[in-house]
C-alpha cells in the first residue's frame, strides 16, 4: 500500500485506490452512544470516498461516508457518519435480530480487521441504522464462520442528513499480536440498499458480488500506528438451563 500518513493526515491513497490509514489513539475511553459529539471528531479528520463494486464498478460511492478508526487500552472503535440524501422513511432498516441474513438487505456499514496482517483471515462486524449487529470470522478467504459471536457494542443515531454509528470492539474479543507499531489489514463496506449500491474503502475484484467482496481479505487496506495491549485469554462462559 501507499506510505503511512503523517499526522494530522489520517489516510493516504495511491493511484490504484489502495489506502493506508493512521489509527487514532485516545487518551480516554470513547462514550459510545452514536452521537459523535466528542472532541476527537472535531480534532481528527475523517476519511471516506468509498469505491463501488455495484452497480457502477469503480465509481465513487453516491452517498458520502465519514469514518474514524480509534483505540484505547481496551477497545477498538469505529465511528461513521453515513450521509444519505433520502429522507429517513426511504431508508431500508427493519431488522434487529443478530446475525440474521436479512440484515444484509438493510442499509449498513461494516468493518473488517485482519489482525495478523496475513491478507488471508479476518474478523468482520457490521450494523444497520437501528443498531442491529452481525459478526463473523473468515479463515484463508474461505467460508464465513457465523458461529463466532464475540462481545462488542454498536450504538446508532441520526442527524439532519443521515445516520451515525459508534462501534466498540474489546481487544479481549480479538486475537492479535501485542506491542507497539503493529500493523493490521482493514476494509470498510457500506450498502445503500434502495440503490443496490455496495461500496468499499479499497478496490475489490469486479467478479465478486456486492456483499461477498467483504470476505476478500487480501483486498483490504492497511492500518498503522497501533500500540496494542497484551491479548486476553478469551475465556467464554455460556450458561444454559433445561
Amino acid at each position: 500500500g501507499p506510505p503511512p500518513p503523517v499526522a494530522p493526515e489520517v489516510i493516504t491513497r495511491d493511484d490504484y485506490g489502495h489506502a493506508t490509514i493512521r489509527a487514532i489513539k485516545l487518551a480516554a475511553p470513547l462514550h459510545v452512544d452514536g452521537k459523535l459529539d466528542e472532541d476527537v471528531y472535531e480534532r481528527e479528520q475523517p476519511y471516506g470516498e468509498f469505491i463501488q463494486v455495484v452497480p457502477r464498478y469503480g465509481a465513487k460511492q453516491s452517498e458520502r461516508t465519514d469514518v474514524w478508526v480509534m483505540y484505547d487500552d481496551h477497545y477498538m472503535y469505529v465511528a461513521c457518519r453515513c450521509w444519505d440524501s433520502a429522507s429517513p422513511h426511504k431508508w431500508i432498516a427493519n431488522e434487529l435480530r443478530r446475525d440474521t441474513n436479512q440484515l444484509r438487505q438493510n442499509d449498513q456499514i461494516g468493518v473488517m480487521f485482519d489482525t495478523f496482517y496475513d491478507r488471508r483471515s479476518g474478523f468482520l462486524f457490521y450494523t444497520n441504522p437501528l443498531g442491529a449487529r452481525a459478526d463473523y470470522s473468515v479463515v484463508d478467504e474461505g467460508g464465513s464462520n457465523t458461529d463466532w459471536n464475540p462481545v462488542w457494542e454498536s450504538k446508532t443515531g441520526r442527524f439532519d442528513g443521515g445516520w451515525t454509528v459508534e462501534m466498540a470492539i474489546p481487544f479481549k474479543s480479538l486475537r492479535y499480536r501485542a506491542g507497539t507499531h503493529q500493523v493490521w489489514g482493514i476494509q470498510l463496506r457500506r450498502a445503500v440498499r434502495r440503490k443496490n449500491e455496495w461500496a468499499y474503502l479499497t478496490p475489490v475484484p469486479q467478479i465478486l458480488a456486492g456483499p461477498q467482496a467483504f470476505n476478500r481479505i487480501s483486498s483490504g487496506g492497511t492500518l498503522v500506528e497501533l500500540d496494542l495491549p497484551p491479548a486476553g485469554k478469551n475465556l467464554e462462559l455460556k450458561p444454559y438451563a433445561i
